[in-house]
């Protein structure tokens, strides 16, 4: 064989060796997808989608429970409005202990003797006179009232004379009378001590009366029943 064709087939059989090499190698680097890879590929899918609806509902769940909670805080900010006012009422239809600054008056029967000829009664304490004594009291200003403890509702306390003494919300009393009032101090105290009031008139004949200024007056709250006798409720839609 000449040495030209030796070489020309030494030239092709290394070719053939190297494309044959080379067809294995990328071979090798080729992945085959089965049915069964399929079938993983997508349960891995349906799963992952599976997965993404449990979260949009965590969420859903999630924005309705901070809406509840929300309408609760708003709930209790209702309630905490409606128990202040439900306070308030029943301060102002004395349903309730009340404590604030005021006057404490006292008034008792008169131990002077009597002037020949003179009625007993000028020396005693009549219901007309505690009844204008508190008058005077809640025209000074007066926002709670009361009379040896029991608490003063306007137009619906009934103050009577029973002998020498006294009938109040039912309850019979005897002097001395003790009438506590709250509010402004200076103003409650002028209209027991100002020389033209109704304290000064009894003073005169002899009856004990005084008064004292206090920072903290507590005055108890009514325990009877509020009645009108012509008065009642008128809603929207009544004729």
């Amino acid at each position: 064989m000449k040495l030209f064709d030796k070489r020309l087939f030494i030239l092709f059989l290394t070719f053939g060796l190297l494309l044959t090499v080379q067809v294995r190698i990328l071979s090798k680097g080729v992945k085959h997808v089965g049915v069964e890879n399929l079938h993983e590929t997508v349960k891995a899918v349906e799963k992952e989608r599976a997965e993404i609806e449990q979260l949009k509902q965590s969420i859903t769940q999630f924005d309705e429970q901070i809406k509840l909670y929300n309408q609760q805080i708003n709930d209790t900010d209702v309630v905490v409005q409606l128990e202040k006012r439900r306070q308030k009422l029943e301060a102002y239809l004395n349903f309730t202990d009340v404590e604030g600054p005021g006057v404490i008056v006292i008034i008792d029967d008169a131990d002077r003797e009597l002037i020949e000829g003179e009625s007993g009664n000028n020396v005693l304490v009549h219901d007309q006179d505690i009844s204008i004594i508190v008058d005077e009291l809640r025209q000074a200003g007066a926002e709670a009232i009361s009379i040896n403890d029991t608490r003063i509702v306007y137009n619906n306390t009934k103050i009577v004379c029973v002998g020498p003494t006294v009938k109040i919300n039912g309850e019979q009393m005897s002097g001395p009378y003790i009438i506590k009032a709250i509010g402004n101090r200076k103003y409650l105290e002028a209209a027991i001590t100002a020389p033209s009031s109704y304290a000064d008139f009894l003073a005169g004949y002899g009856l004990f009366v005084d008064v004292n200024t206090s920072i903290s007056v507590r005055i108890d709250k009514y325990d009877g029943d509020l009645r009108s006798h012509y008065m009642k409720y008128y809603g929207e839609g009544d004729q």
